[in-house]
């Protein structure tokens, strides 16, 4: 049975009828008009596949074969050569491309077996027409000829009509193989290549190990360093340098590598920076070699320095010049003897360098060396000592350890550094302010403390304390009392308050646990704020700030006046504390001073010059060099009211009695400690005496321990100290 589809395409008749031709159908009529065997239809690539297609040149001499037969060459075409690959080429019939490779049985495979070999790919089959969807061309020599053309073994009958016919021509040789196959070749050779070069720039190179080593080392991480040498120890001998010399900081400069198979070197540049000296450097060389595939340094006590020789170290001698000073701020010494205690405790002392000492500072001290011993002089001792004049050695690493032993020779001698005289230091200490202190506590029978601050700058103008031994003034922990309403007042005049908001002066007040009473028992009934500050009347206070503050806001107004943060001022002192208050009962009593707060007279004297200013500024001791860093000053919103405030205190509030002259603002206080088993008869717990305040550009506070009331005991000691002024 016939396939059921078009195998070469349909005739033009069929096709204008709107028929489906295929190949069994029989071929049309002969057509008069062409010339005789000119009626076979033939291929074209025009329009479908397998369309039909008409001669464009003349037919050739030699008759057309009939169906079943092989067409003989044109006279323009080219004869097949004889015995060997000769071709049946420019038809003259051909008027369209040659399609090759169609199967030769429409629905099936070919059958090579009965093909003999030299025509098995060419010759047509019995009953085949040479024309229809294929054109032939002949490979292998002349065409074999029998009576009606050329003559083929038998090959099995297939019916014309049924569209079988010899199999297809071997297709055409064609430089496309040549090409591609030339293609693929430089594609080869390419990707060879390009595989080559990527191995080659991937291998690991010298630069690698140099740029890590100078890095390393400028980060003075030996550890990190030795991780790209070979040979010595390098973290042992760069660290025993470094400590040797006592090296601050380095730069390393390492210079491109060069390299010739498994070998290299790369030149260095290395420049450190002595603590207590000058910088010095020194160049070397950086000797590489390859391992493994892998770039090293090939390290040894050589690379370190040149000339450095194994169990070896650089090391350094010291000779000190003079000495800085610690001036006043009238350029007077207070480093001398003769100074007060108060000013000795702040400058320190000088004495012998221990081993301590001598690892803290660095190998430009040896133990016995005069250094800074406590104060000013311990904390700027690199200022004060200069710079030492530097000798630099090559030692055994066990003599490197003790300096002072070491043996300097010429032979030994690496290089001499200049030295330097220590600098001056300068404090913000005012002699005449100073003077005026001493004197107003001088007599205190209890221990006391007073601290002067310049408002405008935050210089320390004085420091005092009675007796001796323990600087008070800067590092004794004290609560204080009802000098911190003066926080508490700014913290209800930032919520809404104003000078003249009335309250309540009641003699008892329980937020809830606790019953808050006034000095004396006092109750002074309906008050303005103004007033109520004034007489320092406790539950006013405390029932306004339980009933319009709350913990966080209280801490708030107690950190802008500069509590929970360190005090650095260059010598030790106390960091002011004032925890957030936990409930109504603890929340009042930190409101007037009492609770959980702890502070010192150098703090509660930057409270009042931050009224005096108008901003919180942190307190200054040394003012050359000057120190960086500092805080920014803070602005108090309502320092004017506050002022006001103050001023009643002296004018007609606790202090109305002292005898202050000119225009003094204050704060008396009266802060208790201890415990119930403390109390005298009466109940009353011990408490110290506090007041303080401002004249002028000058603010002040002093705290008499375990002194009593503020007002009786430490007033009359702030008065004849602002009365000096």
């Amino acid at each position: 049975m016939a396939p059921s589809g078009p195998a070469f395409g349909a005739p033009p008749e069929a096709a204008a009828h709107g028929r489906h031709a295929n190949a069994w159908d029989p071929p049309p009529a002969p057509d008069p008009s062409r010339p005789e065997n000119w009626d076979t239809p033939y291929p074209s690539a025009q329009g479908p596949a397998g369309g039909w297609g008409d001669p464009t040149r003349e037919a050739p001499d030699s008759p057309r074969p009939a169906h079943g037969s092989w067409q003989e060459p044109s006279p323009g075409g080219h004869e097949a050569p004889s015995g060997h690959g000769g071709a049946w080429d420019d038809a003259p019939y051909r008027s369209e491309p040659v399609h090759h490779g169609a199967t030769p049985y429409p629905g099936s495979a070919p059958h090579p077996e009965s093909v003999p070999e030299n025509l098995a790919a060419s010759a047509p089959q019995s009953g085949q027409r040479p024309s229809e969807g294929f054109e032939y061309l002949y490979s292998g020599g002349a065409a074999p000829r029998g009576p009606d053309g050329p003559d083929y073994p038998d090959y099995p009958d297939y019916p014309e009509d049924e569209g079988y016919g010899p199999p297809p021509p071997p297709p055409r040789k064609s430089r496309r193989g040549l090409v591609v196959g030339i293609v693929s070749a430089v594609v080869v050779l390419l990707l060879v290549g390009g595989a080559a070069s990527w191995y080659v720039l991937t291998l690991p190179q010298p630069e690698e190990a140099t740029a890590e080593y100078e890095a390393a080392w400028e980060a003075q991480d030996y550890e990190r360093l030795a991780a790209v040498t070979t040979g010595g120890d390098a973290a042992s001998v760069l660290s025993g340098i470094d400590s040797g010399l006592g090296i601050e900081s380095l730069d390393v400069e390492v210079g491109a590598p060069s390299a010739e198979g498994g070998a290299g070197s790369a030149p260095y540049e290395v420049t450190v920076s002595l603590a207590n000296a000058g910088d010095w450097g020194w160049e070397g060389e950086l000797p590489l070699i390859r391992e493994d595939g892998q770039w090293w340094v090939n390290f040894s006590p050589e690379v370190a320095y040149p000339g450095l020789g194994e169990g070896q170290v650089l090391a350094r001698t010291a000779v000190w010049g003079e000495r800085g000073q610690i001036l006043a701020a009238d350029g007077t010494r207070i480093d001398a003897s003769g100074v007060s205690g108060s000013l000795q405790m702040l400058v320190g002392s000088l004495g012998e360098a221990t081993e301590e000492d001598v690892e803290r500072l660095g190998p430009a001290y040896g133990v016995g060396d005069t250094i800074g011993v406590g104060g000013l002089q311990r904390t700027y001792e690199e200022r004060l000592a200069g710079e030492a004049a530097t000798t630099i050695v090559t030692a055994d690493a066990a003599a490197a350890e003790d300096p002072a032993s070491l043996e300097v020779t010429e032979e030994n001698t690496v290089a001499t550094l200049d030295g330097s005289d220590g600098e001056d230091i300068t404090t913000s200490i005012d002699m005449a302010v100073q003077d005026a202190a001493s004197n107003a506590i001088i007599g205190s029978g209890d221990p006391a403390g007073m601290v002067a601050l310049r408002p405008s700058t935050g210089e320390i103008l004085a420091a005092v304390n009675v007796p001796g031994g323990l600087n008070r003034a800067f590092e004794g922990q004290y609560a204080p009392g009802s000098t911190f309403k003066v926080v508490s007042y700014s913290a209800l005049l930032d919520n809404g308050m104003t000078v003249d908001a009335p309250m309540d002066c009641s003699e008892e007040y329980d937020p809830g646990g606790w019953t808050f009473t006034n000095a004396g028992g006092a109750a002074y009934g309906a008050q303005s704020m103004t007033e109520a500050f004034a007489t320092s009347c406790n539950t006013a206070l405390v029932q306004q700030v339980v009933d319009r503050l709350d913990a966080n806001t209280l801490r708030a107004s107690a950190e802008q006046f500069g509590m929970n943060a360190p005090l650095d001022i260059g010598v030790p002192t106390f960091e002011p504390s004032f925890p957030a208050p936990e409930g109504s009962v603890l929340l009042g009593a930190q409101s007037i001073g009492q609770g959980q707060i702890l502070t010192t007279p150098l703090h509660m004297a930057t409270v009042p010059a931050a009224v005096a200013d108008g901003s919180w500024r942190h307190p200054v001791l040394v003012t050359a060099p000057v120190r960086e860093g500092m805080p920014e000053p803070r602005p108090i919103a309502h320092a004017d009211a506050l002022r006001t405030m103050m001023r009643a205190v002296v004018t007609e509030g606790t202090a109305e009695s002292l005898p202050f002259q000119g225009e003094v603002h204050g704060k008396t206080g009266t802060a208790e400690y201890g415990t119930p088993a403390d109390a005298d008869d009466d109940g009353n717990l011990p408490s110290h005496a506090w007041m303080i305040g401002f004249k002028g550009d000058v603010a002040f506070a002093v705290v008499v321990e375990g002194g009593g009331g503020g007002s009786a005991v430490a007033g009359p000691l702030a008065a004849k100290f602002a009365n000096a002024l």
